[in-house]
Parts: C-alpha cells; structure tokens; sequence
C-alpha cells in the first residue's frame, strides 16, 4: 500500500499496520484536506453569506471557491452545484423538490443503493429494471418501463455492489426521447473516472465528498440549470430566503434556496481541497489504475474454487468487485472480520445497502473489496492469498 500523504494508513490502526480495501464505504483523508479543515477552524471559523467582517468575508470566499473547484471538476458552473449533506440528501431534495406523488414512477435498476432507491419509494412508485444471475441490470428494458407517469430515471454511474460503469449515456438518450429527465448516482465513479455534465447530458447528478477523499457530512447535488425551472423549493429557513414578510417570502436564486442554514463550512472547504488533490493527480491516472486493480480483483476471486464474482462478465469496472464464498459456517460478515483480525486487510462484509440486489440474486451477502489510489498490486494479491488459505 502506497500510504504516503495519508496520515491513517501512515499511522495504522492502533500503531499496526493494515491493508484499506473499503474505499467504497469511505476514503481516508490525505494531509491537504486535513489540514485545509484546521485552517478554516484556526484562522476563520466564521459563518458564510452573512457576516460582513472581514473573517466572514474569508470565509464565504473559500467556501465558494470550493463550488467553482466541484464545478470544475465535472464541467459544470458554479451555479449548478448545490451542497448538501450527502448523496443521500441529495437524492431526498430531489424527490421533495420535484413534488412527486404516489400516482407519479420513477425507473430505477433493481441493482440500486438504498439511498437511490427509498426516497423514490416514498415519494411515488419505484418501477424496476430487472437485473440477471450476476446483479447487472439488463440495460435494454429501459424502453418497456417507461410509460406515461414517469417522472424521472435514475441510474449509478457504477454500482456500489458490482463496480461495474453502467451505460449511462445511452440511459440519458433513451430517456430523453421519451421526454423524461435523468438523474445520474456518481457515488462510486467520481473519484474514479473522468465525468462531463455536459457530454452527458444528464439533468441530476449526486455525490458524497467522504467517497472521494473529502470530509464527511458533505454532499453534492448537481442541478442542470435549466432544469431549476422543475424543482419547487427542499428545506426552509435562515440563509434561503432573500425576503420574509409576514404574508410571503421570496427565496434567493438557486443554488442557494437550496441550502437553508448554516452549512459544513469546513467540511465543503475541505472537499475543495479534495477536488484539488484528485486534480493534480489527474483523473486519467486514477481511471487507468483503478481499472487495472478491478481486473486483477476480479480475475483473481474468480479463480477461487467456488466463489461467486458479481458481475465478473462486465467489460468496465472500476476497482471494485464482490465475492460470495462458499464457507459453511461463516457468514460473508464473518470472513471481513477475520481478515481485519488475522490478516490487517480491511474489507466490507454484508449486504451494502443493496438488500433487494441480494434478494434478487439469492445470497445473503456478499464480501467487498474496493481500492484506490492508494493501493497496489501487492495490496490485492495479500487479499486473494488470504482468501485462498481460508
């Protein structure tokens, strides 16, 4: 594991050392975004888009560079990026702000998150794309779901169970021929691949900043601007609203209705410092890596007597596979926690927030390995050699 600039994989657990494969749960943090946090707390500390003092000024100044930097990241403007709290607030806002009702559906693989998939749920009918033996949607019955009360399509640009890249650009097209908007979960991929809103096309875009090196408690909602005309307004109060009188109330042009009081300063200037750190590496790096880790995952659980590789037929991927293991008396949950306890290497065991995905495919969880720049070749090869001596 290549550990240096990460102060936890430096430091280890406990002052032991171990291998991280759960980047898809969360990513530790490098020493830039730690320490852009510590500036905000040792030299502003201040809230943002209200005080008029000199350290608020400041600090409204770097909380909105870090939107010019996400926007920048995914060939945005600035006035398209709404921070929330995380990808899963994101997706709520959206299903609150596009009034859905129950008699309103909104088409979804079986595949998803949880968080791409309950509020939908909640708010109107979730129609199902099937997904086959290996928990890979079967893309092509897009068309047939579609009818006339949809109101959105939603997709992960990568699952966060299979690691596979989805054909999101023929979704977009083949929803909006059918007039329907499409609102893309980029989660798992965009800390992983190149992305451009633009050559999408794509109308919503979702991400957590904990995913990509960045803080916790920080989300991102990307609002193609025309597409503001369609949303109502998500939470109220202090920071939205331009005008409050007693008998109306004019909110403040987007994206800023949308982020009713005080935000995670530190943690949205931390994110800035993320996007800067991925930057400088350059995302065509990162991909390539990325893909070559994921086929040598891959390739290698396939080859173990018995396993069972989700979405091993799959041409993209990013660096992220799950495995069933045929082990009697041990629950996938149980083999993560051996490998941390006997081995150091640091897995996900259990059912990811993707219970029906495991229904539909029959098993009761899965083991995940998933990782990043920080890792290598070495990294995963200690994860097989573990599972195989298992």
């Amino acid at each position: 594991m290549r550990s240096e600039g990460f102060p936890l994989l430096e430091n280890g657990y406990d002052g032991s050392p171990f291998i991280y494969l759960d980047s898809a749960s969360t990513t530790p943090k490098p020493r830039s975004v730690i320490a852009a946090v510590n500036r905000y707390y040792d030299a502003l500390g201040a809230n943002v888009h209200r005080g008029v003092h000199p350290i608020a000024e400041a600090a409204t100044e770097e909380f909105e560079r870090a939107r010019h930097r996400v926007a920048a990241l995914i060939g945005a403007q600035p006035a398209e990026i709404v921070f929330t709290h995380n990808a899963t607030d994101s997706f709520n806002l959206v299903a609150r702000a596009l009034g859905l009702t129950a008699d309103d559906e909104v088409v979804l693989p079986a595949s998803e998150h949880h968080s791409n998939y309950m509020p939908w749920r909640a708010a109107s009918k979730a129609v199902l794309v099937d997904i086959d033996a290996e928990a890979v949607p079967i893309w092509s019955q897009l068309a047939e779901r579609i009818g006339r009360r949809t109101r959105l399509v939603t997709v992960a640009h990568v699952s966060n169970v299979t690691g596979i890249v989805a054909p999101v650009e023929e979704w977009i097209a083949t929803a909006h021929a059918a007039g329907v908007p499409v609102m893309i979960d980029a989660s798992q991929s965009v800390a992983h691949l190149k992305i451009d809103v633009r050559a999408l096309d794509v109308d919503f875009m979702a991400f957590s900043s904990h995913k990509m090196f960045g803080p916790n408690g920080v989300g991102v909602l990307y609002v193609r601007r025309d597409r503001y005309r369609d949303l109502g307004l998500g939470n109220l109060g202090g920071g939205m609203v331009s005008r409050h009188a007693e008998e109306s109330f004019e909110p403040r042009e987007a994206p800023f209705r949308y982020e009713a009081g005080t935000p995670n300063i530190e943690g949205v200037i931390g994110l800035g410092a993320a996007v800067d750190y991925v930057l400088a590496i350059g995302l065509d790096k990162i991909a390539a890596h990325s893909r070559a880790l994921g086929d040598q995952l891959v390739r290698g659980l396939a080859e173990i007597d018995g396993a069972t590789v989700l979405g091993r037929s799959a041409k993209e991927r990013i660096a992220l596979a799950t495995v069933s293991l045929p082990l009697r008396a041990m629950r996938q949950q149980d083999v993560a926690r051996f490998l941390a306890d006997a081995h150091g290497i640091f897995v996900s065991g259990g059912h990811h927030c993707a219970h029906v995905l495991h229904e539909r495919v029959h098993l009761d969880g899965t083991l995940r390995a998933s990782a990043q720049i920080y890792n290598d070749e070495g990294d995963v090869e200690a994860l097989l050699r573990a599972l195989r001596e298992l």
